[in-house]
């Protein structure tokens, strides 16, 4: 139960904010081929698609039928776009400029190295 009712949230929303609920028209693709297919047995599927996909803005006879059809109509899903911006009595700040000093102090115990830094990969005493 605790996998099942994420996997139906995350179908409901993939089906609501994509293309996907045009699925649901399929069987419409298929009775609308088999109607083409009765008025004409000489045409293929390669040839239903070219010609309600492919042919541009051409109506015919059944334009009403056509726009039925999966994927026919796409509407791109809607982007929202916010911008903040501060109120008016928001205080303003003032951008701090920090001064680099370019003295370089070089100590020679900092070259030399320690023994205790190398203690650590010794074997154990007894």
């Amino acid at each position: 139960m605790k996998k099942i009712l994420p996997i139906f949230f995350l179908f409901v929303y993939v089906v609501a904010s994509t293309e996907l609920h045009q699925l649901i028209r399929v069987p419409i693709f298929v009775a609308h081929y088999m109607e083409h297919q009765l008025a004409n047995p000489a045409i293929s599927l390669s040839d239903f698609i070219v010609l309600h996909y492919f042919s541009g803005n051409a109506k015919f006879a059944d334009y009403a039928r056509d726009e039925q059809l999966p994927f026919k109509n796409v509407k791109c899903p809607e982007v929202s776009i916010a911008i903040a911006l501060p109120p008016d009595d928001f205080p303003q700040t003032t951008a701090k400029v920090f001064s680099l000093s370019r003295n370089i102090v070089m100590r020679k115990s900092f070259l030399r190295s320690s023994s205790c830094y190398f203690s650590i990969w010794q074997p154990p005493r007894m």
